[in-house]
């Protein structure tokens, strides 16, 4: 049995938020864990840490454009980009000297355990690729970073 339309029809967007963070989130881990994979496989460390340098130094240059200057306007602008991309769940606390931000849920890292059938190895290196990305883009505003795991929610401390 097969389908057919028989007329052009103009498919118009219809998803709710729920399922277009769901998709997104599943389609960018996915790519993720791709170039990745390639990247490793054809070039190495190295290759990974450039593809990785390429991406961070993207993301601080759109920080940067926004006028972030301060932890809090830092925490601010990473959770709204999390909440309402990947649809995580972001508790942001701070001032002007010191930010946090705890990732209730992670809609990327929950993507990635469900999608990417990832090894334990793979996992812990995620996590300290994160304290690394987060430290060196902190870094670029002039700040520290630290990133505190206690099983599933995962603290982001930004300090002058």
């Amino acid at each position: 049995m097969t389908t057919a339309t028989l007329s052009k029809t103009t498919v118009k967007p219809s998803w709710t938020v729920e399922k277009l963070q769901e998709n997104f989130s599943r389609a960018y881990a996915q790519q993720m864990i791709a170039a990745m994979t390639v990247v490793g496989k054809l070039g190495g460390e190295k290759a990974i840490e450039e593809l990785q340098s390429t991406m961070r130094a993207n993301k601080i240059e759109h920080l940067k454009g926004l006028g972030v200057k301060t932890p809090i306007e830092l925490v601010q602008h990473l959770a709204e980009f999390e909440a309402n991309v990947f649809g995580s769940v972001v508790q942001i606390w701070g001032d002007e000297k010191s930010a946090h931000m705890t990732y209730e849920s992670c809609g990327m890292w929950t993507a990635m355990e469900k999608h990417g059938k990832l090894t334990a190895e793979q996992k812990e290196k995620m996590g300290s690729g994160m304290q690394n990305c987060m430290s060196l883009t902190a870094k670029e505003f002039g700040l520290n970073a630290e990133v505190k795991m206690d099983k599933e929610i995962c603290t982001v401390n930004f300090t002058k």
